[in-house]
């Protein structure tokens, strides 16, 4: 796990430096865009990225922001995987690992995803029709990287609560012995008792126990009243 956090931190900082390189990448995406004359809709999936990466991008400064932005969403969506093959509820679809999944698939329409507070690169956006074709592309890194942090969140508390439960477990094995031997140890007595007990009432009986009536002895040769 302290792996896994470490990569996730890789990963929030180089999403950092793209972040101060917002800009650029904007740029970009509007010089390739006016060579594919495509300007007219908005930015809407990492393929339609990708398609101008390789068919209408002559810039070398505008290729290289646009390799930084391919490359994360690429390694966010290979890290999202090791911790779906982790986690114990990833076959959910309300698992926040599987909306980052699917939100990192390369045809997912990503028009209308708009990332909030605290996140401020919406904002800095120059109007409202920048906003309107690259409000999506721009959402898509801290959206993703929330839904990472989340789910590493879950996995954790997952495996606490399991090794609290093992714990547990572990701790009942070693009190039944200790149990068992305390109640051999307390019908020992209990059976010695109860024949002491038998012993001392077949005493009573016998000394309570009516005796025969025998005659006065009389010397031989005497009679009654002689």
């Amino acid at each position: 796990m302290n792996e896994l956090k470490a990569a996730l931190r890789d990963l929030d900082q180089r999403y950092l430096l793209f972040k101060q390189q917002q800009f650029t990448f904007i740029t970009a995406l509007d010089h390739t865009r006016e060579n594919a004359h495509d300007k007219t809709q908005p930015v809407s999936t990492l393929a339609q990225v990708q398609n101008y990466l390789d068919h209408h991008c002559s810039n070398t400064t505008d290729k290289r922001i646009m390799i930084m932005f391919l490359d994360l969403c690429k390694d966010l969506t290979e890290f999202c995987s090791q911790l779906q093959d982790i986690n114990p509820k990833s076959c959910s679809p309300d698992d926040v690992l599987e909306k980052c999944k699917v939100l990192l698939s390369c045809n997912h329409d990503m028009r209308n995803l708009r990332a909030t507070y605290p996140h401020d690169e919406v904002n800095h956006l120059s109007c409202e029709e920048a906003k309107h074709h690259y409000g999506g592309v721009i959402s898509i890194l801290p959206i993703a990287l929330d839904y990472l942090k989340d789910g590493i969140g879950i996995i954790e508390l997952a495996q606490y609560e399991a090794a609290k439960n093992n714990r547990y477990a572990q701790c009942d094995k070693r009190e039944e012995p200790r149990e068992s031997k305390e109640s051999s140890t307390q019908t020992a007595p209990l059976q010695m008792k109860d024949c002491e007990i038998m012993k001392w009432k077949t005493s009573i009986k016998k000394k309570n126990k009516p005796l025969m009536f025998k005659p006065p002895w009389v010397p031989a040769g005497k009679t009654n009243g002689l």
